[in-house]
């Protein structure tokens, strides 16, 4: 593809991969950039069960995009998206329609409930809405049975920080035979003995089939009470992205080496929206992967604006030798890369997990 003047870019979606990307590609030559974003603020889901457990305050999670949009001289549409307009090449939002050269997704992901029933009899920590509401029940109410639907990363963090900051009983519930079932089974056992030893119930090999009011009924029809449920299981592409008429996997929009969309040279996709499978090395849905596809893309761009040829993109983290660092409770984290599990010094661990989800927010203010 060849283009003349500014290329014009737009970016649907203010998350991790988006805001990123325009903060890389706005110092680039040759872009003309566009967010489109129905919020106000940049927001870093890493914190939620953080904020969930009263260890950070809104300021520490949030940046306003306003002020990071007139730094980096970019439009912010703020609207939702509706679909898109192939043949003239234009986003179609509630209220206008945006023209473009170059269409970039990161829409990110929305929660995934299964279809079971009662999901609303629940609370999330996907959007930081219900995540002030989550908190708001817990301060209210002071729940004294908590049940964690969901054992990956965001439920494993969040079951270590409440059992340390509330007293009440807490279980988390999976339906695979192991939490944290991506990860290494050393990590899973890891964790679990970490659990075990604040208190927390870790049940699995359990199917969830319906949220009552006041209990969990499983496959098994056996039951469990509790006060509150929180729903951390699984995720699914957005609305948006199930609208579009792409190539998927999974339901996800499947990329080439260059992360555009197949079969769409000026359609692009990264993080949670995209499926990044590269030499038979899947790319992880978090948000230090979501970050490494947003530079590398910006770079493309800005090779695409100067009429030079792009790179292939190589998967830094990957569903094969997964990399986190886990929070724990009492200020405390692990760091987990593969079959490597480093859980001393704790407290260092999590300064540094710390520092790393606060400053991702710092750059934008």
């Amino acid at each position: 593809m060849k283009y003349v003047d500014n290329l014009r870019v737009v970016v649907v979606g203010g998350g991790i991969g988006g805001a990123e990307l325009i903060r890389n590609a706005a110092t680039k030559g040759g872009l003309e950039l566009i967010l489109i974003e129905p919020k106000d603020q940049i927001e870093c889901q890493a914190l939620y069960p953080d904020y969930l457990g009263g260890l950070v305050e809104l300021d520490d999670m949030v940046a306003p995009l306003k002020p990071f949009c007139e730094r980096m001289n970019v439009s912010h549409v703020k609207d939702r998206v509706l679909g898109v307009d192939w043949d003239r090449q234009m986003v179609i939002c509630d209220s206008c329609r945006v023209q473009f050269d170059i269409l970039v997704v990161a829409t990110g992901a929305i929660q995934n409930y299964y279809g079971v029933k009662g999901v609303e009899n629940t609370f999330s920590i996907n959007t930081l809405e219900e995540t002030i509401r989550a908190r708001d029940f817990i301060y209210n109410e002071n729940p004294k049975d908590i049940v964690i639907i969901g054992s990956g990363l965001t439920g494993i963090e969040t079951a270590g920080i409440l059992a340390d900051r509330l007293d009440c009983k807490i279980y988390i519930v999976e339906m695979m035979d192991r939490p944290l079932p991506t990860f290494s089974r050393t990590a899973s056992n890891m964790m679990k003995d970490i659990l075990r030893k604040k208190g927390v119930r870790v049940l699995t090999s359990k199917q969830v089939m319906e949220v009552g009011e006041d209990q969990i009924e499983f496959s098994n029809e056996k039951t469990l009470g509790c006060q509150m449920a929180i729903w951390t299981a699984g995720i699914k592409p957005s609305p948006f992205v199930e609208r579009l008429d792409l190539v998927k996997e999974n339901g996800w929009l499947l990329v080439d080496p260059y992360l555009r969309c197949l079969g769409r040279d000026g359609i692009f996709a990264i993080g949670d929206a995209a499926w990044v499978e590269i030499e038979g090395i899947l790319a992880t849905k978090t948000g230090m992967e979501a970050e490494f596809q947003a530079k590398h893309t910006a770079r493309n761009l800005a090779r695409l604006a100067q009429g030079e040829t792009m790179k292939p993109y190589s998967v830094r983290a990957s569903t094969g030798s997964p990399a986190a660092l886990i929070s724990t409770g009492c200020g405390c984290a692990v760091g987990v890369y593969g079959d490597l599990c480093i859980h001393v010094p704790a407290k260092l661990i999590y300064s540094l997990k710390s520092w790393i989800d606060k400053s991702f927010v710092k750059r934008f203010k």
